[in-house]
């Protein structure tokens, strides 16, 4: 399908890998069981399998009466790492046995939850007794926020024996609950990996950005204009699930920040497939696709927008998940329905919608249902479009250097003469005056010769034109083989060409005319009506004392005249005025 170069294909991967590694999990921290977890090592495992939980089911419960069903037996286990319960959730209690073995009480920092939940309540519990009460979450004031996605963060003192850990969380979003527990040294590293992972991802998107926003200020194609929002977006819906964005951009705006995660979502499909459409030629190359493409986003910012309006947030979480699945699949369809078209920029494009369709697919379903959620689902989709933002760069990267192509075939073929291939008069005039102001300014010759074919009309009205196409091509061929390199040849017009000599006598040109003269004589033209023989006439002029190149090949010019009223198929040097 296409070619990657080794050191991109590398260069992709080494990205791929850097942002794996801000991903994985650090050491394991301490030794969970189905009945709680021994505090005896620092780490950082999620607990969910040695927790237990309950879904909350007839209104709020307090933590007395929460704790009292748990020792009723009313918990269950989780069987799961990370437990998750899906969109529109009811409030679900979790409860974990920390056995702290230590002589001397322990300082640890328990996570909670993703950055999205709207509210989190953790109590301590010590001998059967509520003992504290900690609360976050982004669904209203004076809650504390989460540490990006390592989720909520609140600090604790163990003392020595069994401390009960009682989390109650509620939100209409995906409800996600990983629990780990850290010690000062764990949490520091893997703040430490955290901000160098997201560093590391914004940078590089960010450079992208940067990148295609110059490329549109010079080259004004909508597909890097496109391509600019889509990037753009991806950093502020990563910022959003991450946390970053309700800390730094929005803080304390819970009411956007109820919505602004699924909101991003459903504009970041929207925009990606207006790049799709842009970067495809889509409009003009598959219209029924465009309009596809652009019916299925306008309907999910509808959908999305209808949910915002009527205020139905777990109706818009469902909207924005099942639009980026979609999403993901449509980008890959639109790919595959542009191979048999540029293949290569459909290939490109092709390779960078699977991974981020793979990346993008993979995070929703851990996040909301179909995969088990762990560090690697959870980054899933941020790899996928890093590896989609450096395919599609050398996408890009292609289309610039294939219009940069086709302008240049564009220039050069509105300099060349469309029968003969040789230079026209405006493209004979540019270079031409390059070549007589460097002989004005360092005094050297220079010399125009101007030839004209003998009999032209004749052969046009006896033999016909395509007759006369043949003679001038053959023509322009033999000035081609007699021409160096620095020589400017190009068609005059209708019979008669001309050619620039530089560095060149009158004598030299004159040597080079009667060549010209002879191997037109010599041609071997055999055409429907039989043998065709052509001559010429020809005139040489050397720059004297002309005023400027014109007035050169009008001497030239002259000269060729000349040779024609002495009998043609002859070659004329002009006198020196």
């Amino acid at each position: 399908m296409m070619a990657l170069r080794v050191r991109e294909l590398a260069l992709i991967v080494l990205a791929a890998l850097l942002l794996l590694c801000g991903a994985a999990p650090v050491r394991a921290e301490v030794e969970a069981t189905a009945a709680g977890i021994v505090l005896d090592e620092p780490g950082s495992a999620y607990l969910g399998r040695a927790s237990s939980m309950m879904i909350e089911i007839g209104g709020a419960l307090e933590a007395e009466r929460a704790l009292a069903l748990q020792r009723a037996g009313r918990f269950s286990p989780v069987g799961a790492d990370v437990p998750k319960f899906g969109i529109g959730s009811p409030a679900v209690w979790l409860h974990l046995r920390v056995d702290s073995r230590y002589s001397e009480a322990q300082a640890r920092r328990v996570l909670v939850g993703t950055s999205w939940i709207d509210r989190i309540d953790l109590f301590v519990v010590r001998d059967g007794q509520v003992v504290g009460r900690m609360q976050a979450g982004d669904g209203g004031p004076g809650l504390r926020a989460a540490k990006g996605n390592l989720g909520f963060v609140f600090e604790h003192v163990f003392e020595p024996g069994v401390t009960e850990l009682l989390v109650r969380a509620e939100t209409p979003d995906p409800l996600v609950l990983p629990l780990r527990v850290f010690d000062d040294e764990c949490y520091q590293f893997a703040m430490r990996v955290h901000d160098f992972t997201y560093g590391l991802l914004y940078g590089f998107l960010l450079a992208l950005i940067a990148y295609n926003a110059m490329l549109y200020a010079g080259l004004r194609d909508r597909a890097h204009r496109d391509y600019v929002l889509y990037l753009g977006c991806f950093v502020l819906l990563s910022m959003g699930y991450a946390g970053h964005g309700y800390n730094w951009l929005w803080p304390g705006m819970y009411g956007v920040q109820r919505y602004i995660i699924l909101v991003l979502m459903v504009v970041l499909g929207y925009l990606g497939l207006r790049f799709a459409s842009s970067s495809l030629g889509l409009a003009v190359a598959a219209p029924r696709a465009h309009r596809l493409a652009h019916g299925f986003g306008v309907a999910g910012m509808v959908a999305i927008g209808a949910c915002v309006v009527l205020d139905q947030q777990a109706a818009a979480a469902v909207v924005a998940f099942v639009f980026v699945l979609l999403f993901s699949v449509a980008m890959v369809w639109l790919g595959f329905s542009r191979l048999d078209g540029d293949r290569i920029a459909a290939g490109y494009f092709l390779a960078g919608a699977l991974a981020a369709m793979a990346g993008a697919a993979t995070t929703s379903l851990a996040v909301w249902n179909g995969l088990p959620y762990s560090n690697w689902t959870f980054h899933a989709a941020e790899v996928g479009i890093a590896i989609d933002g450096a395919i599609l760069s050398l996408a890009l990267a292609y289309r610039v250097r294939r219009i940069r192509r086709e302008r240049l075939q564009a220039e050069q073929l509105s300099s060349l003469d469309p029968l003969t291939g040789l230079r026209n008069r405006r493209a004979f005039a540019v270079l031409g005056e390059s070549a007589w102001s460097t002989a004005v300014r360092r005094q050297r010759p220079l010399s125009a010769v101007v030839l004209d074919l003998d009999h032209f009309k004749l052969i046009n009205d006896v033999r016909g034109h395509a007759a006369g196409d043949a003679a001038l091509k053959a023509v322009a061929g033999v000035i081609e083989r007699n021409c160096r390199a620095a020589d400017v040849a190009a068609r005059w017009g209708g019979e008669e060409f001309v050619v620039l000599l530089p560095e060149t006598t009158a004598a030299q040109a004159g040597v080079l005319a009667e060549r010209l003269l002879h191997d037109i004589r010599g041609l071997d033209l055999t055409l429907d009506g039989g043998a065709l023989s052509l001559s010429a006439s020809i005139g040489v002029a050397e720059r004297t004392t002309q005023p400027d190149l014109e007035a050169l090949v009008r001497e030239a010019d002259q000269a060729m005249y000349a040779a024609k009223q002495g009998g043609r198929d002859r070659v004329v040097l002009a006198l020196p005025a």
